[in-house]
């Protein structure tokens, strides 16, 4: 179905290709995926197969793209439109309706459905997706998950023969990523729909995807069946992807002479945690099983206590908020101490970008009073809240306002009234720590780029407060990485962070105390481990635990309170 030969390609003005010689075919019913880190060529792979390029990106294209036999150079772009489904990685840029159903039916109408199939069309796809509610939604008033789930609603009313997205879960909680990519498994497998998806969540790739193709600097490293690729965990690790932490786990146990002897590389590829689970039951010869019963009586988390330090920097009491007549937030108590790294869970709509933006001001408590270092937000503007809270947007593009990286970095500093001397030290510094080219035009960045510049920005100043609406979101493992051990020595050093957060595995690397939201209310709070591993709670707030956790809850109490393999192995070894 697809056919690509020694694809070449570089952007006009580009210094070096972003593909290099790619060569592979995708065949009808195909369901595959692409990973590799920022700046790979993910996107313009993906970009090349629905003929963006080059009928819309322009530069140098070598080789050739074939759909259906078809060059992509010989084939109008529209017309291909209706066989390659497109979600695009920045969803506001797909957006074009004022309320959900005119953003569906704007597709629809512009490819000339024929009237009496339009209303079919509509709510089959709102269905597939679980958001009929929506569909009479102001647009501007969903979260960005929410947006998401109507950008692949509108393509699949289409009825694609191909769908092509990337990263479409970057902005979706665990469980929503996970109805997706069922849904996409399920188009895949009763429609014949072939799925090409680039994506940075390796877990949710490993689990539903048929093959995987890898790319490193533009070229194609790997491209198989997806237990074969995983076999080459240690060079995919030098590609910069971070493999399944179960896939970590049944190395070391190998690795350790836990399995058996001579057991084959392919034998010991765990996709999820239920195939590691059952792993660990054959090398142990013991049926762990979990214990429902205890799942069923476990406590909702209690707030965590800050011990270690009194001084109250953030305090909501008693706050609710409403965009329109029905209550987003309600009844929200939080107190923030001084050096707290807190991060806010919750499936999307929960409330949790709601929260960061009551904190400095942005949105004001319609019931209730929110006090940054004492100080009632209602009473504050949020060009003097900025000079203490520093404001990570889920979307970078909202916050990028100059033509180049320097004067984006200064633009911040200048603002909060810093002397032109220190600007341009901070600048230079900043500069130097991120490895920025100062002269690069933001936009030209990728998004995982664009993301690490807001968050420079950020640290430039140096604020007491710093909130992080999805910071990870849109960055590979190695970026993902860096940024949040920047995060983690900020915090280190006193600034006291609060971060709105997808990736349950950061969030347990990286925050000190949990708050979970649903539907606008806080759930239960309290020390990380703890929230983690109450199955109860999760639940209730539509979460999945870090995968090794996952693992441990379907053990039974053997290994209770278990979060790393190191710790599994521990317990391994005492049986």
């Amino acid at each position: 179905m697809i056919e690509i030969q020694e694809l070449t390609f570089k952007y006009a003005g580009a210094k070096k290709n972003a593909l290099d010689k790619i060569s592979l075919e995708i065949e009808k019913g195909g369901f595959v995926g692409i990973i590799g880190e920022s700046g790979a060529g993910k996107t313009t792979l993906c970009n090349c197969i629905n003929g963006l390029i080059p009928h819309h990106y322009t530069g140098d294209f070598y080789g050739s793209v074939k759909v259906d036999g078809t060059d992509t150079f010989d084939i109008n772009a529209g017309k291909l439109a209706l066989k390659v489904g497109s979600v695009f990685q920045d969803i506001e840029s797909q957006i074009t309706g004022y309320f959900v159903e005119d953003e569906i039916l704007f597709g629809l109408e512009n490819f000339g459905i024929p009237a009496d199939e339009i209303e079919s069309r509509i709510t089959s796809s709102l269905d597939t997706l679980g958001i009929g509610e929506l569909r009479h939604k102001e647009i501007s008033s969903l979260s960005g998950g929410q947006k998401q789930k109507v950008v692949i609603a509108a393509i699949l009313a289409l009825e694609p023969d191909i769908l092509v997205l990337d990263e479409p879960t970057g902005e979706l909680d665990p469980a929503s990523s996970v109805q997706i990519f069922e849904m996409l498994k399920k188009l895949n497998e009763e429609k014949g729909i072939t799925i090409v998806v680039a994506e940075q969540k390796i877990m949710l790739l490993c689990e539903f995807v048929k093959k995987l193709i890898v790319l490193e600097h533009g070229t194609c490293v790997h491209y198989g069946e997806i237990r074969s690729t995983l076999t080459h965990q240690r060079e995919m690790e030098e590609a910069g992807i971070n493999c399944p932490r179960v896939l970590t786990l049944t190395g070391k146990m190998v690795a350790e002479g836990l399995a058996p002897a001579g057991m084959k590389p392919e034998d010991r590829i765990c996709l999820n945690a239920e195939e590691a689970a059952e792993f660990v039951r054959k090398v142990t010869g013991k049926k762990l099983v979990a214990d429902d019963k205890a799942v069923e009586t476990a406590d909702i988390s209690k707030p965590a206590e800050n011990t270690e330090n009194s001084d109250v920097v953030l305090e909501f009491a008693g706050v609710g908020f409403s965009y329109n007549e029905t209550a987003n937030v309600h009844d929200l108590n939080v107190k923030v101490h001084k050096g707290d790294f807190i991060s806010i869970i919750g499936s999307n709509g929960a409330g949790k970008s709601t929260f960061s933006k009551l904190t400095n001001g942005l949105l004001k408590p319609s019931v209730g009073d929110v006090l940054v270092l004492g100080e009632n937000t209602k009473k504050q503007k949020v060009s003097a809240l900025a000079k203490h809270i520093g404001f990570l947007f889920q979307n970078p593009d909202r916050q990028i306002c100059c033509a180049t990286v320097r004067e984006e970095i200064a633009f911040s500093l200048r603002n909060n009234g810093i002397a032109e001397d220190e600007i341009k030290n901070r600048v230079t510094k900043t500069l130097e720590e991120f490895g920025f080219d100062g002269d690069t035009e933001p936009f030209n960045m990728s998004r995982g780029q664009r993301q690490r510049l807001c968050l420079a920005c950020l640290i430039a100043l140096n604020p007491e407060i710093l909130i992080l609406d999805e910071p990870t979101t849109g960055l590979d493992y190695r970026e993902c990485m860096e940024v949040m051990s920047r995060i983690r020595e900020l915090n280190a050093n006193g600034t006291t962070v609060i971060m709105v957060c997808h990736d349950m595995e950061v969030v347990l690397d990286f925050a000190k105390t949990v708050i979970v939201m649903n539907r606008g209310e806080i759930l239960g709070q309290g020390e990380t481990r703890q929230v983690l591993s109450n199955k109860v709670l999760l639940s209730k707030a539509r979460l999945l635990a870090p995968q090794i956790a996952q693992v441990a809850m379907l053990l039974g109490d053997s290994f209770s309170g278990v979060f790393t393999d190191d710790e599994m192995i521990k317990i391994i070894k005492s049986l």
